[in-house]
């Protein structure tokens, strides 16, 4: 059974700390030189070795690169102290828990699979076998012309998932060259955990990939935990297959980084993470250009300083406006894992 490993950014896509990293960078320099940080490195997107590095270059330190590791430790000893302070000024970003909540349940994907077939019915949709939607052609739904599937001709065509996403990502012309991307990708449907489900959280026959979701941010993974947890978003998260800050300045391998401690956690082999069977999602081009030099699927989120179309420009193969639908995000998320 091939898996997937989905890895998501925390700041600007999770969540906004409230600038409590920055307070922390500079109370970590006071304990280290005895003096106050006046300028400091650019964080969006960056790894902490790599802010660090530069940050430190900034303030005339000698001999830099010998007082990172020492940094890392401090920023990892004051973490716990900063958890009433992210609490306090920071917030999880709308979407962000129920995506989460969502993704650790669900299975992508069989022909015709579904995100939640009770939500589906309750919607007005057609459930048909195995608790999937039925589309254009079948029973009681039109068929519409470039359609996909039975009734239709075309790849990705409208009466498709990729077409309800193109639908509702079209706010702009950026969101709407999105959609065409996703369209063209999108299989047919996505089913979370259901009745029917085998002993020991197996899934159902006919679905092929576990989802394993976890973290590949910039923070060191002291900070992460209490950022997530603070906010009410460490629930789904494996945060032991994760990748983080003191892991490598460059955030391209911190993807093999998560990928091999994914492998080793689950009894995989080195390559069972490879490729598209790796998403990574990120609100900065950063994130993006990290996931394609790794060879990884890259979603953006426009929740951050960039927007959608500075996303799309670094090479995201979807962007998304938010985590605010659900459904949504699952589709884009495990359509580009398998690669469809």
């Amino acid at each position: 059974m091939d898996d997937v490993l989905v890895l998501w950014d925390i700041d600007g896509t999770l969540l906004n700390a409230g600038g409590v990293g920055r307070d922390l960078y500079g109370t970590v320099f006071v304990q280290l030189f005895g003096r106050s940080l006046s300028a400091y490195a650019p964080m969006a997107g960056r790894t902490d070795r790599a802010i660090i590095l530069e940050t430190l270059t900034l303030a005339g330190v000698d001999e830099p690169r010998r007082h990172v590791d020492p940094f890392i430790a401090g920023l990892s000893s004051q973490a716990i102290a900063m958890r009433t302070a992210v609490a306090a000024q920071g917030q999880a970003l709308p979407g962000a828990a129920e995506a989460l909540a969502a993704l650790s349940s669900a299975w992508s994907l069989h022909p015709l699979g579904f995100l939640d077939p009770a939500q589906a019915a309750a919607d007005g949709g057609h459930v048909g076998p195995g608790g999937g939607e039925l589309g254009p052609g079948d029973a009681g739904v039109p068929a519409i012309p470039g359609g996909s599937g039975p009734g239709g001709s075309g790849s990705g065509g409208p009466g498709s998932a990729g077409v309800a996403l193109a639908e509702r990502l079209t706010p702009d012309m950026a969101m709407a060259t999105t959609a065409t991307m996703i369209a063209k990708e999108m299989p047919d449907g996505i089913v979370t955990e259901m009745p029917g489900s085998m002993p020991g959280g197996l899934p159902p026959a006919g679905l092929s990939r576990r989802v394993h979701q976890s973290v590949l941010t910039g923070n060191v993974r002291q900070l992460a935990e209490v950022k997530l947890d603070a906010l009410g978003l460490r629930e789904g998260l494996d945060l032991c297959i994760g990748a983080y800050g003191e892991d490598h300045e460059d955030r391209a391998q911190l993807v093999h980084v998560a990928r091999r401690r994914a492998a080793g956690v689950h009894g995989r082999s080195a390559d069972a993470f490879e490729g598209t069977a790796t998403v990574v999602i990120g609100d900065t081009p950063l994130d993006i250009l990290a996931a394609l030099d790794a060879g990884a699927r890259a979603v953006g989120v426009a929740t951050g300083s960039f927007a959608a179309a500075d996303l799309m420009a670094a090479g995201a193969h979807a962007v998304l406006p938010d985590l605010t639908d659900t459904k949504l995000v699952l589709q884009a998320l495990l359509s580009l894992a398998t690669g469809a």
